[in-house]
Formats: structure tokens, sequence, C-alpha cells
């Protein structure tokens, strides 16, 4: 009988210090979610305020250049002005009032308000990219 109750004694203490166990376990995930959860909230916030900023910067920039299709146009004009002044095979006026629209679509893409801008349009719509730059694509879907 002494056995008995020895044995349901150290099996109540087993069940004791295994739930006590638990119990740690669980507040200290509780704990950690709560953190994460904090965490995630402060990066929502920054967010928000870096999309309400980007927001004002994209209203400016298309209050200054125009929307985002006109960069395009500034910028295949820009191209076809370029290529036009290297063939070599047009007159002289023609030659310098192109090289004059080119100089003008130049100063528009070089200045300093304008060229982040004008940098994502050609990458996000136009594929374009720097020459040092790596391109790394991922087919993952």
């Amino acid at each position: 009988m002494q056995k008995a109750s020895k044995t349901q004694f150290s099996l109540s203490l087993l069940v004791r210090i295994f739930l006590g166990l638990l119990v740690v376990i669980s507040i200290g995930i509780c704990a950690r979610s709560i953190m994460q959860y904090n965490e995630l909230n402060r990066e929502a916030e920054e967010l928000e305020r870096a999309l309400e900023e980007l927001g004002q910067t994209r209203e400016e920039l298309i209050e200054c250049l125009g929307s985002a299709d006109e960069v395009k146009r500034i910028l295949s004009d820009y191209q076809a002005y370029k290529e036009l002044v290297e063939a070599d095979n047009a007159t002289a006026e023609t030659l310098e009032e192109y090289q004059a629209q080119l100089d003008y679509i130049r100063s528009l893409l070089n200045s300093s308000k304008n060229r982040n801008y004008i940098t994502k349009i050609a990458k996000d719509e136009l594929n374009l990219y720097f020459a040092d730059e790596e391109i790394i694509y991922n087919d993952i879907d």
C-alpha cells in the first residue's frame, strides 16, 4: 500500500513539473508573440509614413514633369534625337534643331529633382538598367 501511494505521489510530482514547464513555455511563447506583434506594428506605421511621403513626392514630380507617359515620351524623343544626331545623314539646320532639342531634353533629364524619378520609371516601366548593375531574375511563382 505504501508503495502504491509513493508511485502515485511521484507520478503526481512529475505531472506537476510537466505542467509547470508547460506554463513557463506558454508564457515565453506568448511574450515573444507580443513583442513580434509590437515590432510589426511599428514597421507598419513607418511604412505608412514612407508611403505618404512617396505620395507627396510623386505629386510634386507629376507637377514638374507630367505623368509617366510624359516621361516615356521624353525618353523616346531623347533616344530618337540622339540617333538622328549620330546618323550624320541630316542637313546642318536639321542637326542644329535636333541638337537644341536634345540639349533641352538632356537638361530636363539631368535636373536633380527629376533624376531619381526618371531612373525609377526607366527601370520599372521601360526595363532599362545601368551598365554596372547586376540583374537577377526570379522565376519562382
